[in-house]
């Protein structure tokens, strides 16, 4: 019986230490994006007028905090490095709205509180409009889209 009690002892003796540990823990606040990990194809421009390509992203968010995201597309640039799309040659809109492809961006989540556990979706949809492409050396162009996490109110 004496042994009983000394284990019943100890047990409570490492749930109380437990319990201390845990209150001190101090969990910083986080915003994790998740973005897909593969190449987003626009499609192809070519020849005069403005051609339109497009492309649907989605964006999974997880925060233990209030959020804020934003979104902004910095261009094409050739592949080989032979050119870059002027701006005034390019038209912008990240879901919906307008925005420069030099300095925009444009909010497309914010939240005054944190995310559920499992976090939640957020629909990036991307349309850009070409000029001049006839203008412009044939081949394979990239763009960067950037997103702006910020934490806070």
């Amino acid at each position: 019986m004496g042994d009983l009690a000394k284990m019943i002892l100890a047990a409570m003796v490492c749930l109380v230490v437990a319990g201390s540990a845990s209150a001190q823990i101090r969990v910083e606040p986080f915003v994790k994006v998740t973005m897909p990990q593969e190449v987003v194809d626009l499609g192809t421009a070519w020849g005069p007028g403005v051609k339109r390509l497009a492309a649907r992203l989605q964006t999974h968010v997880l925060a233990n905090c209030p959020f804020h995201l934003s979104a902004s597309f910095r261009g094409f640039r050739h592949e080989q490095g032979k050119a870059v799309v002027s701006a005034q040659d390019m038209q912008v809109a990240i879901n919906g709205k307008q925005v420069s492809s030099v300095t925009g961006r444009v909010a497309i989540a914010s939240s005054s509180k944190p995310t559920p556990a499992s976090g939640i979706d957020v629909p990036v949809d991307l349309q850009v409009g070409v000029k001049g492409c006839e203008y412009y050396p044939a081949g394979r162009y990239n763009g960067v889209l950037v997103i702006t996490v910020m934490a806070g109110p």
